[in-house]
């Protein structure tokens, strides 16, 4: 299987310095406040299965330090791969247990607890989800409570793959491991830091 391009590869950020920094804080502000959305701008020329919001966060997050676990149309497009070897260096992996960063589709994510989970004395060695919200999953409404929500704060999240809910509160419950996860469209980004409890809302919650 060819997964390397013979074109050159589509440009990065044209200011490499000042847009990754913009990125890099939009994650930080993401993380430190849970369930909100913060805008990001990507390169307007990413591969289009990467699309921009996701190579924002490659060119702004891998580098040759890292692994990358992609879902296999990712995996399996080479514009993609030669993108992200181009402009990041990040190794891409076939094991999502091994993997610091893991890009997949609510329908293509692992099971949470078969990813990378850190331990009680190096938490950080942990994956990041990096979750493409431009495909829906079954979709869920919850309300988030925990670290950076001010009391708690209800998240529509149409991204949710099927037992999303189960499987993050079996995530909560192994801090200081677990895993965090970046749900990105083309143009923000939402956080849920594995500190952050969610609780399913259902219809009759709504009409209570």
């Amino acid at each position: 299987m060819n997964t390397t391009s013979t074109t050159a590869p589509a440009p990065g950020f044209a200011d490499p310095t000042g847009e990754g920094q913009r990125v890099f804080r939009a994650v930080l502000d993401a993380l430190a406040h849970p369930g909100r959305s913060y805008r990001i701008a990507g390169p307007a020329q990413a591969p289009k299965a990467l699309g921009t919001g996701l190579a924002a966060v490659a060119l702004t997050l891998f580098d040759e330090e890292v692994s990358v676990w992609l879902h296999r149309a990712l995996a399996e497009d080479p514009d993609v791969t030669t993108y992200l070897a181009f402009h990041t260096g990040a190794r891409v992996t076939n094991d999502h247990g091994s993997a610091n960063f893991v890009v997949a589709t609510p329908d293509t994510l692992p099971a949470l607890d078969a990813l990378a989970l850190g331990t009680d004395e190096v938490p950080h060695q942990s994956a990041t989800i990096v979750l493409d919200a431009r495909t829906p999953g079954v979709g869920a409404r919850f309300t988030a409570t925990g670290p950076g929500i001010d009391g708690r704060v209800e998240i529509e999240a149409p991204w949710a793959p099927e037992g999303f809910s189960a499987a993050w509160s079996r995530n909560g419950a192994l801090f200081p491991r677990g895993v965090d996860l970046l749900v990105m469209s083309d143009d923000s980004v939402v956080a849920l830091p594995r500190t952050t409890r969610l609780r399913a809302v259902s219809d009759q919650d709504q009409e209570a």
